[in-house]
Formats: C-alpha cells, sequence, structure tokens
C-alpha cells in the first residue's frame, strides 16, 4: 500500500498487484533505472517482456520503500 500511494502521488500508473512487486510504467524506463541505480535503488526493468516503458521493483520494509519512492521522485 506504501507504494502503490507513493506510485500514485508521484503520476506513476501501476499493475495492481497481490506479490511482492509492483510493475509502473516509468515512460522512458531506461533513464528512470539509470537515474535510480546511480542512487543505489535496483529495479527491474520488463523490457525484455515487451513492456520497454515499465518497471518492476519488489516490495521492501517500511523504510526500504520510502527510500524506493523519494529516488524515484529524483529520478522522474
Amino acid at each position: 500500500e506504501q507504494i502503490v500511494c507513493g506510485l500514485k502521488r508521484l503520476g506513476y500508473a501501476h499493475i495492481p498487484s497481490h506479490g511482492n512487486f509492483i510493475a509502473f510504467k516509468a515512460g522512458d524506463a531506461a533513464s528512470v533505472n539509470d537515474k535510480l541505480l546511480r542512487q543505489g535503488v535496483i529495479v527491474r526493468p520488463l523490457a525484455g517482456y515487451q513492456m520497454k516503458e515499465w518497471l518492476r521493483v519488489t516490495i521492501g520494509s517500511e523504510t526500504e520503500n520510502a527510500r524506493f519512492l523519494d529516488a524515484l521522485s529524483k529520478a522522474a
């Protein structure tokens, strides 16, 4: 719920999930991924699944989720 709310607040569409990860539409996913990596945040690009604008993030602890959302806000 923390990540879903954060993604919505930042204006990112996502695919509802019941698993431990969420796919979200990042636009230029390669660029966003690179910017996240430079901040020490690892996500999974989904281009290999014909979803070139999408990234997938694994749900972590409350602190890890907050770090991801902060990094994503700076990567946009």
